[in-house]
């Protein structure tokens, strides 16, 4: 306490040798009595992010990006767990990197985008990874779908140039943000199950028919980016379940009460007498008033008190940190010929399918205000225009930082929610599947090698059926 006035004592007498009388030395007095330090030291933040920014650029166009396109069998029995077994399977891929690849290399974190598109109405699972983790993908999904079909195809989102003609075109793209803090799960699969019959209603159907319904000359992409990440985000589900249990009122620990007065009641008041020495009293002066450093007081609940509401709130929370969480970046973009671009059919039916994981009490979905296209009052459609070249900038990019915010928390089990193959039952006509199953070689079926003389007969000579799998429409294969 004791360090504390002296250092407010010394602002004080800092602030009171400022020249009130010519604001350009008063200028110059903070500046040489340690304003300079604060403007070094931005500077420097800003160079080493400009230059990591270009080194990261780099780092990404080294990358050899792949992308694969999956038809699943047509009577599979697989839920989404299969799905959140693939997803699990890219916790592996984890790296943080030295100092020196992080900060001359360049190296982040690689990433996954995970894209449900309808091209015209044709329908198509996709996965774009890096050429190096090909392998993993292909093993993670023959594991879970062994009569799969994985096929390399072009990237389709060279069908937009970045500068398409807006008087011909249009195109309207969002971001999506959960509506509460990261830590609250979405609603997932396993509440899709009817509580009797344990019938599973995927909610992939009505997103799958919605695409199914578009037209030629249209496209709906959904996107989905996702990056392994550590398990730092955990601490704050344990600290949100506390919060809840014990209903704590804190005025904070002796930490954060230190960094209060240091870091915003010593500078906020220096601010303040800056601007009354300056103005030469024509504002009144505040009383001055130090924080307490007092014992932190606290009022507590039992888990015994919490009500029903609360317990499935915990029980959520828990049971989303108990799983692999990646940071996740949804975007979505519908775009088309102007004479028949409708919004209710692209935007309003996709967004109004990806509501049903919302869950009032938890978590759920909304559009970003930032990066959704649309602008009101002055200079509207100028506005729109340089908001769609921007999200779709970011998306051909399968970007994980850019757009709003840095991304959010989601775990595998909700991740497999919102993607995965469609179940049996799900009937949209469109949906690219696998037509013919593969057929595994006898076990004695014998291997030739050089020099060795082959004695064949009907009965030792066996055919597989085999099936490469055709490509999706607009998607030619790269051996085409």
């Amino acid at each position: 306490m004791e360090q504390l006035i002296k250092i407010e004592v010394y602002f004080n007498n800092l602030v009171l040798n400022i020249p009130a009388s010519d604001p350009v030395a008063a200028a110059w007095y903070i500046f040489s009595h340690g304003g300079w330090l604060v403007l070094f030291f931005g500077m420097l933040q800003a160079m080493a992010q400009i230059w990591l920014e270009n080194r990261r650029e780099l780092y990404d166009a080294s990358i050899n990006n792949i992308l694969l396109a999956i038809d699943v069998p047509k009577e599979t029995e697989q839920s989404p767990q299969a799905v959140e077994h693939i997803f699990a399977s890219l916790a592996s891929t984890l790296s943080r990197g030295t100092l020196y690849e992080r900060w001359w290399k360049g190296k982040t974190q690689d990433s996954f985008s995970f894209e449900i598109v309808s091209l015209g109405g044709y329908t198509q699972f996709l996965i774009r990874t890096p050429d190096s983790y090909r392998d993993l993908i292909e093993s993670a999904i023959y594991a879970q779908y062994p009569d799969a079909e994985v096929v390399e195809v072009e990237d389709y989102v060279n069908r937009i140039p970045l500068n398409f003609d807006t008087e011909a075109y249009d195109l309207w793209g969002t971001e999506f943000q959960l509506i509460k803090p990261q830590v609250y799960p979405i609603k997932t699969y396993p509440e899709f199950e009817h509580q009797l019959s344990q019938e599973f209603k995927d909610p992939m159907a009505q997103f799958l028919e919605i695409l199914s319904r578009i037209n030629s000359d249209e496209d709906v992409w959904l996107q989905i980016v996702v990056t392994p990440t550590d398990s730092s985000w955990k601490s704050a589900a344990q600290k949100e379940v506390e919060k809840i249990i014990k209903q704590t009122k804190s005025e904070g620990g002796w930490l954060s009460r230190w960094f209060t007065y240091l870091f915003i009641q010593i500078p906020g008041k220096f601010v303040y007498t800056v601007t009354e020495t300056v103005l030469a009293g024509i504002i009144e002066p505040q009383p001055s008033s130090v924080t307490t450093m007092g014992p932190e007081k606290k009022t507590e609940r039992t888990i015994q008190q919490l009500t029903p509401g609360e317990k499935e709130i915990v029980s959520a929370i828990e049971r989303k940190a108990s799983k692999i969480g990646f940071k996740t970046k949804i975007r979505l973009i519908y775009w088309g010929r102007r004479e028949t671009f409708l919004k209710g059919r692209g935007v309003a039916g996709v967004v109004g399918a990806i509501q049903q994981y919302t869950k009032l009490n938890l978590n759920g979905f909304k559009t970003s205000k930032i990066m959704t296209t649309k602008a009101e009052y002055f200079l509207k459609q100028s506005r729109i225009n340089r908001k769609q070249r921007k999200i779709l900038s970011h998306y051909v990019k399968r970007s994980n930082s850019k757009g709003h915010g840095a991304g959010f928390i989601l775990n595998t089990e909700e991740l497999a929610t919102i993607y995965h193959f469609p179940v049996v039952k799900v009937k949209a006509p469109l949906v690219k599947k696998a037509d013919v199953k593969k057929a595994e070689p006898p076990f004695a079926l014998p291997v030739y090698q050089p020099g060795m003389k082959i004695v064949a007969s009907e009965k030792s000579i066996a055919t597989t059926v085999t099936h490469k799998g055709s490509p999706p429409v607009n998607l030619p294969t790269i051996d085409d």
